[in-house]
């Protein structure tokens, strides 16, 4: 069952429907999250979801980095009779509280790749159920993540979490379990069968609600724990669910971490990980690797658009190509098993199917059109510099425009940045968002000339002369 989710506990609002909370309010009017759990979306549900967006919303659907749907614009008049057409679909629970935890990542091409370590989908789901089941576990701070990746050609490996199950091995397959962040920056905690990936994910959570309320202010990310307390107090609650020893068939790549203590220490076996994706990060989240599912693969036809934004028409004419969608967390998406000449009619529609395309390097939040306290163009002005910027943007990482310093987008440093304020960019490289400017107070027109004017080498020179 899919989901929607909003904020938690924000004012309620003139029309908002009993039992679900309150959604975001934008620019545009209010956002809908429409979450799908293993990103699994029957392209019969994508056309109703189409139809709903253009019916209660300004007909934009943006896809987010946590592999959700966002319809946007919808009226707070309107909300109550959205909110009852998802419920009768089977995509709104009656429970608000359960709508706020059930955030699992999962790999998008589960089920599809046949060199994925197994299919996740059955444990992603599990764990969506118990998750919204569970009503101790609906004291989990909204944001809390969880991630279930079986490797192979889109894996997860840089999609940061709370708590992330990497599946690892060739036969028999385990879930590496780390503790907040990526897979290379996450603390392993241990290693776990399939079949215990629920319990163990049940534990871990009320191991961190009792021990976050020990501290002074209880952190609300997994990551914050584990700093102030260390992972043997988390590994000392949920030691029953974790192996003592990885099975030798494992044997590959990369020492094991040995956990003190509690008599569980893991032998000398190595197990296989998933290869880190090659190259720096780029726009939306995608290194090289991850956007290699892009365009037409064995089992799938991959298909991403500027910003990660589409209109229901298209999303309605993309479902008619295939009996099911997958919503992925770079701001894209899969067709499984794609009709024949679905490349052609989705490039037809705007969809980009190449990974090597320019504005893949390119992030933007909503400015002007879709944000309150926007105050440029940010899509548009974004598309200009991919027009004029060509070479540029194919020598570097990322180029952000962001609506103003918050970088809802990208809150991280990029090689280029523009910032908006009242109108003009002040434009930063190898900064964040309100970053120390390179150059300041632009207007649109001549930001992306001043972008246009710069080169790779340029970013290279640790400090730019800065024209005022």
């Amino acid at each position: 069952m899919s989901a929607i989710t909003q904020h938690r506990n924000p004012p309620r609002r003139r029309g908002m429907c009993p039992g679900v909370l309150a959604p975001m309010e934008v620019g545009d009017g209010l956002l809908v999250r429409v979450r799908v759990p293993a990103g699994v979306l029957p392209a019969a549900s994508a056309k109703r979801i189409a139809e709903l967006g253009r019916r209660y919303g300004n007909g934009l659907v943006d896809l987010s980095h946590r592999g959700n749907l966002q319809l946007r614009g919808v009226a707070a008049a309107e909300m109550e009779a959205l909110i009852a057409e998802l419920r009768a679909l089977g995509y709104v629970s009656e429970d608000a509280e359960s709508e706020a935890v059930r955030n699992v990542l999962t790999s998008p091409t589960a089920g599809l790749d046949g060199t994925a370590v197994l299919d996740v989908r059955p444990c992603a789901l599990a764990l969506d159920a118990r998750l919204a089941a569970d009503r101790d576990l609906h004291r989990l701070p909204p944001k809390f993540g969880w991630l279930v990746d079986g490797g192979g050609q889109a894996t997860l490996f840089d999609s940061s979490t709370d708590v992330r199950f990497d599946a690892v091995g060739v036969d028999g397959p385990l879930f590496r379990v780390g503790l907040g962040g990526t897979f290379e920056g996450a603390v392993v905690l241990g290693y776990c069968r399939p079949d215990d990936l629920v319990e163990l994910a049940a534990a871990v959570a009320q191991a961190f609600l009792e021990l976050r309320q020990t501290l002074a202010e209880p952190p609300r990310r997994m990551a914050g724990l584990v700093k102030a307390l260390g992972v043997e107090a988390l590994r000392e609650r949920v030691a029953a669910w974790l192996l003592t020893c990885p099975h030798p068939s494992h044997a590959a790549h990369g020492p094991l971490p040995s956990p003190a203590g509690q008599g569980r220490e893991f032998s000398s076996t190595q197990i296989s990980s998933p290869p880190p994706p090659s190259g720096g990060g780029s726009g939306w989240g995608q290194t090289p690797a991850t956007r290699s599912f892009l365009g037409r693969q064995p089992s799938w036809l991959g298909v991403a658009f500027p910003f990660g934004r589409l209109d229901c028409d298209k999303l309605e004419a993309l479902a008619a190509l295939t009996h099911e969608i997958r919503i992925t967390p770079w701001r894209a998406l899969l067709l499984a098993a794609p009709q024949d000449g679905a490349a052609e009619k989705a490039a037809a529609l705007g969809s980009i199917l190449d990974h090597g395309d320019i504005r893949l390097k390119l992030t933007a939040c909503s400015g002007v059109t879709g944000c309150d306290v926007g105050t440029t163009d940010t899509h548009a002005d974004g598309l200009a510099i991919a027009e004029r910027a060509a070479g540029l943007l194919e020598a570097v990482r990322m180029v952000h425009v962001s609506g103003c310093a918050k970088g809802c987008a990208h809150p991280g440093a990029a090689d280029v940045t523009l910032t908006a304020r009242e109108g003009v960019y002040d434009v930063a490289l190898n900064a964040a968002p309100g970053g120390t400017p390179w150059r300041s107070g632009l207007t649109p027109e001549a930001a992306i000339t001043a972008v246009a004017s710069l080169s790779g080498a340029d970013l290279s020179v640790e400090e730019l002369p800065r024209v005022r």
